[in-house]
């Protein structure tokens, strides 16, 4: 029993100094962000089962749309749309462009327009062949983005 306590206590406590305690009814609890309270609130979120569930349903301040989702899902929207894809960013318009689009954080007319034109013009190095595989879509297409400060102003979260 004693060395269940000690790897219990052990594994929460290095994952407090690693960090805040994440998302869940621990975290909406104690928001101050000292080890000790941290710590308290990852072993709520652990005793109670909260982070878990939080992720799986989207609640308790937890979501599934951080970056690396977000890139995984573009690139299988991507993998999964690739040729019709390629020829609505060649034209600048279409709707599996709108979707990419929103994807990328433009979702109003002015941002889908911007995002159309962008990517019309950037096709080249977006998709420098027909064998671009899909990952290097969205790796070009994520490096062209970061050098286009005008769009991210208009797009939030490319």
């Amino acid at each position: 029993m004693k060395k269940v306590l000690f790897t219990v206590l052990f594994l929460f406590s290095a994952s407090a100094f690693a960090g805040d305690s994440g998302c869940g009814l621990g975290s909406i609890i104690i928001s101050k962000n000292s080890k000790g309270l941290q710590l308290l609130s990852m072993t709520t979120n652990s005793f109670f089962f909260t982070q878990p569930l939080g992720i799986t349903s989207g609640t308790s301040g937890c979501s599934s749309r951080g970056i690396v989702m977000n890139d995984k899902e573009v690139q299988y929207f991507v993998e999964v749309n690739q040729k019709e894809l390629s020829r609505e960013m060649a034209q600048g318009h279409g709707q599996l462009l709108a979707t990419l689009a929103n994807m990328k954080g433009c979702t109003d007319t002015q941002a889908l327009m911007a995002f159309g034109a962008f990517t019309q013009n950037s096709y080249t190095n977006i998709i420098p062949n027909a064998n671009t595989s899909p990952s290097e879509v969205v790796q070009n297409l994520n490096k062209e983005l970061a050098g286009q400060k005008e769009l991210q102003s208009v797009c939030h979260g490319s």
